[in-house]
């Protein structure tokens, strides 16, 4: 059976605020609202635009799901559909071609073999999908006009007031934007009086320059150095204290230190877990662990009800806790994080 998973992915994210394609990546969609073009006299309706990211690779189980219900096949035969079309990707990835996704966009790897995502122009905002843009102009008014009273001659009626219908004007089309530059007068007297001043000032860094070269210079060095004034009279020894030697610690010691900044950090802060996921497939539970431990985490595993993926960590402050947890749903999409304290 021919399955068309590009169109389930198209159908999928008018849906979904997220789709994740198991093994590769995921898509994210950002609601944009509606802008204003007052140049181009237009309104864009709302919208929402797709990025990628490759670390995105769990499995929320939403294009398994779609593709079972929609052509009546297991969840194992959907799982080695999707295997399939995804290693058929990352072929023609590794071989510089590029990954068309029809409605979706465009894939390929740049010269350090990243992803990069090129978006199609198709709203995934179910509630504006099709809707043109508006067009406007502004708006011509009409105001009343009446004799001016100081023409008017004593003793004569004045002539009564008429208003105006107002006609069909057509606005005038917008004039493309064009820039004059000013040219300024400048005084023969302003330019003298302005290279006199670079003059002066050019003359005062060369001197500060050569004064503080001087007095490099004349800086004593750390040795003892012996100056002859004479032949023969005996040899006059100019001695400088030499500077203090550093003291190198060894690596026990180095050790050691690190250790005590350990113990006083826990004896100072509380210990705390977040898990990130409770998955059922120990490949998948080593996969986030690995993606956890390349980002600098220390990692929390245990098997309870399945394996439950995390990272463990010192805090002092309850803010240190939601950091955490901020960076991790943005690494890894994952919403509902399970925080634990000890």
């Amino acid at each position: 059976m021919q399955i068309d998973i590009p169109s389930h992915i198209e159908k999928l994210l008018f849906l979904h605020e997220a789709l994740v394609i198991p093994g590769f990546g995921g898509f994210t969609a950002t609601r944009t609202p509606a802008t204003a073009d007052y140049v181009g006299g237009t309104v864009s309706s709302p919208s929402k635009t797709l990025s990628f990211s490759e670390n995105l690779t769990i499995d929320d189980g939403i294009l398994i799901s779609d593709i079972t219900l929609t052509h009546g096949i297991s969840t194992e035969d959907a799982q080695r559909v999707v295997d399939e079309f995804v290693e058929k990707m990352q072929s023609l990835l590794n071989q510089r071609e590029i990954v068309t996704l029809p409605g979706v966009g465009r894939l390929y790897k740049n010269y350090v073999q990243k992803i990069q995502f090129l978006p199609d122009a198709t709203n995934f905002n179910a509630a504006s999908y099709g809707l043109p843009p508006l067009q406007f102009s502004p708006i011509a008014r009409a105001r009343e006009v009446g004799a001016d009273p100081a023409t008017a001659i004593p003793g004569s009626n004045p002539p009564p007031k008429t208003t105006a219908q107002p006609a069909a004007i057509t606005p005038p089309p917008m004039p493309e934007s064009t820039y004059a530059p000013v040219r300024s007068k400048k005084s023969p007297v302003g330019t003298a009086l302005a290279i006199v001043l670079f003059l002066a000032s050019l003359s005062a860094a060369i001197w500060y320059w050569q004064h503080k070269k001087q007095q490099e210079s004349a800086k004593p060095e750390d040795v003892e150095e012996v100056v002859t004034i004479n032949p023969d009279t005996p040899a006059k020894e100019v001695k400088v204290a030499p500077k203090p030697a550093v003291v190198e610690k060894t690596p026990a010691e180095l050790a050691e230190e690190r250790r005590q900044a350990v113990r006083e950090q826990v004896k100072n802060s509380r210990s705390c877990v977040l898990v990130v996921a409770t998955l059922s497939k120990k490949e998948n539970a080593d996969k986030l662990r690995h993606l956890l431990k390349e980002e600098g985490f220390d990692v929390y595993f245990q098997k309870k009800g399945g394996y439950q993926v995390g990272v463990q960590f010192y805090y002092t402050k309850e803010s240190e806790i939601a950091e955490k947890k901020a960076t991790l749903q943005q690494l890894t999409g994952v919403k509902n994080i399970i925080v634990t304290k000890k």
